[in-house]
């Protein structure tokens, strides 16, 4: 299954496409000169724009006092609030954006939002296929000692759409090892994941988790979460937020035994962005699952992932990752952790 998917990841990767929007937004710098090509999005302090004969261009957001686009953008702002539409028409003040904002079968109003509380914005895809609104990456990782035969192949994917109000998300990491002089073991992870995004810088969080882990004695865990949480840093090049939940999961070991566990998952993640040239970022996750029907098991899972843009698209990636059970299956070890680097494509 896991192979089929990999290669489902990479002919989605060849069919999603950035949308073409038409090249009419308008951008006016401080200086007084007026930019037209098409607004990327807005990360750590830089608007990335594209323009027909300059190519991309990542301009700091402190030089920008006028943005115009016929394009549908979701903008936050830094006291946490989110607001949704075109900003067709210059501002009546400098230094600020004039969204045209309004929910379903609501009159839009003009809403202006000064630049400086925006710190982050991003263009809401709507293709005219469904692939045009993906976004996401692939990775491969390969390693091989000569001393010991060991052979490991690593592959990670993760695909995704999100607008306003939420995202979803598909994950996928598996890893090969192989011994000649010992047993083969299998790592796997697949993740879909759906986020609602919640006033007040409040999020909901609905997952559905399946996970197999050869050295720890688990032919297969099959989890569903839900999770409530809030992000209590959100600016320019870092996010983090934490939220706690339910949830409950089968499990088969490799044994072949049965074990159903109720779940009380604490979360945290780490964000750190750096999108000028070359692309940078950091993504920190930790789940610490206390066990309510099993009294005294604790399982946890840790990641750590690092992603420097090498040329265009194509990026080095360095993964830690740890999975730790104080109460795993019979003669199966209690902690797994590894070091993956691969070379990867974001699309």
């Amino acid at each position: 299954m896991c192979v089929r998917l990999a290669g489902i990841f990479l002919a989605l990767g060849l069919l999603a496409s950035p949308v073409r929007a038409e090249r009419t937004d308008v951008v006016v710098l401080d200086n007084g000169d007026h930019l037209t090509g098409e607004v990327l999005q807005l990360e750590s302090g830089q608007l990335q724009f594209k323009t027909d004969h300059a190519g991309t261009l990542y301009i700091d957001w402190t030089h920008i006092v006028s943005l115009t686009t016929s394009q549908k953008l979701n903008i936050e702002l830094a006291d946490g609030r989110r607001i949704y539409g075109p900003a067709p028409e210059a501002a009546s003040n400098v230094g600020a954006i004039r969204l045209v904002s309004g929910r379903s079968g609501e009159t839009p109003v003009p809403v202006e939002v000064p630049i400086s509380e925006i710190i982050e914005l991003r263009r809401v895809k709507g293709g005219e296929v469904w692939y045009d609104r993906l976004e996401g990456d692939v990775s491969l990782g390969y390693s091989y000692t000569s001393a010991s035969g060991v052979q490991t192949a690593d592959f990670s994917g993760n695909i995704g759409a999100r607008n306003r109000r939420r995202e979803w998300k598909l994950s996928l990491d598996t890893q090969t090892t192989h011994q000649d002089t010992g047993q083969s073991t299998q790592r796997d992870s697949l993740v879909i994941s759906f986020d609602a995004f919640l006033p007040d810088r409040w999020y909901r969080e609905t997952a559905l988790q399946f996970d197999r882990n050869e050295e720890l004695g688990l032919d297969l865990r099959s989890l569903i979460a839900q999770t409530f949480g809030r992000y209590f840093v959100q600016r320019q090049g870092l996010e983090w937020r934490a939220g706690a939940g339910l949830a409950v999961s089968t499990e088969t070991g490799v044994n072949g035994d049965k074990r159903q566990a109720i779940w009380l998952p604490l979360t945290t993640d780490l964000y750190i962005f750096r999108w000028d040239h070359p692309k940078t970022n950091v993504a920190a996750n930790l789940a610490v699952l206390p066990s309510l029907n099993e009294g005294g098991r604790v399982r946890s899972e840790a990641s750590l992932k690092l992603k420097h843009e090498l040329i265009k698209d194509f990026f080095l990636q360095i993964s830690f990752n740890d999975s730790y059970d104080n109460r795993p299956a019979e003669t199966a070890r209690s902690n797994d952790w590894n070091v993956v680097t691969s070379l990867g494509y974001s699309f």
